[in-house]
């Protein structure tokens, strides 16, 4: 579960965002270590390029690679590994069902590091049960 020091400061961040100062990548742990602006960035912009070539769903990590490993061959790889664990379906940062408590899947560090540095704009996967039959989402 999210503590609650967390959300104070996520909330101070919406209200008054010059009260909370920002950090750089520092070298506590992986997670800190990594330049997320750089890294959500990038995923991101790719992400989006991949819905507007109508590519959907497990696919979208195959394009979000390849295009960063054509137009982004200078990325460092904890930054690469970043986009990785952005856009992998077994990766990805996963919120709770909606109406439930706020509770992460997978990517709380991840979620926490970004927002000290100051990332506005990040991945965030949800999962959507679809019936075979219809392909409709399952209610």
């Amino acid at each position: 579960m999210i503590g609650s020091k967390v959300w104070l400061v996520r909330r101070i961040r919406c209200l008054a965002p010059g009260l909370v100062r920002r950090q750089r990548p520092r070298d506590c742990c992986w997670h800190h270590k990594v330049n997320w602006r750089q890294a959500a960035a990038i995923a991101v912009h790719l992400v989006r390029q991949a819905h507007a070539a109508g590519i959907a769903g497990e696919d979208i990590g195959d394009f979000v690679m390849e295009r960063v490993h054509d137009e982004h061959g200078d990325l460092d790889d904890r930054e690469r590994t970043a986009i990785v664990l952005l856009v992998g379906l077994d990766a990805g940062i996963q919120l709770s069902e909606p109406g439930s408590a706020w509770l992460y899947g997978d990517g709380q560090h991840r979620v926490a590091a970004q927002l000290d540095q100051g990332v506005r704009e990040t991945i965030v996967q949800r999962l959507e049960l679809l019936d075979p039959v219809t392909g409709l989402p399952v209610t």
